[in-house]
């Protein structure tokens, strides 16, 4: 998936920024986790391509689109936001048990396949 970044208090912007080539205040990269770190430090991170028939956007938000890409194994689960890894490990009836971050949570449902395929 590739992601649109946007500088909104400087769209004139055109140059080198966090490893990125922004003009005219956009860039593009395919790095989810860069376009997560910059949409969590104020930018605005648009997705550029379509899943399921519906634009996604990682707005943070849990859409049907997001669900069911990551039920049909489209998302790996070191692409989906917390959101999206707490509500798979919910429809899967995998407790998380005390995982509190992101790392914690993916260890959890790994953990919980690997006993199922058992």
């Amino acid at each position: 998936m590739s992601y649109t970044i946007s500088i909104p208090e400087n769209s004139a912007f055109t140059g080198d920024h966090m490893g990125l080539t922004f003009t005219h205040g956009k860039a593009h990269t395919d790095d989810y986790f860069l376009a997560s770190r910059l949409q969590s430090k104020g930018y605005t991170v648009t997705a550029d391509e379509v899943a399921g028939g519906e634009a996604v956007h990682d707005s943070g938000e849990v859409t049907e689109a997001h669900v069911s890409a990551a039920e049909a194994g489209e998302i790996p689960l070191e692409e989906m936001t917390i959101p999206l890894l707490k509500e798979h490990a919910a429809k899967n009836g995998i407790d998380l048990g005390g995982a509190r971050n992101k790392p914690e949570i993916i260890s959890a449902i790994y953990a919980a396949h690997a006993e199922t395929e058992q």
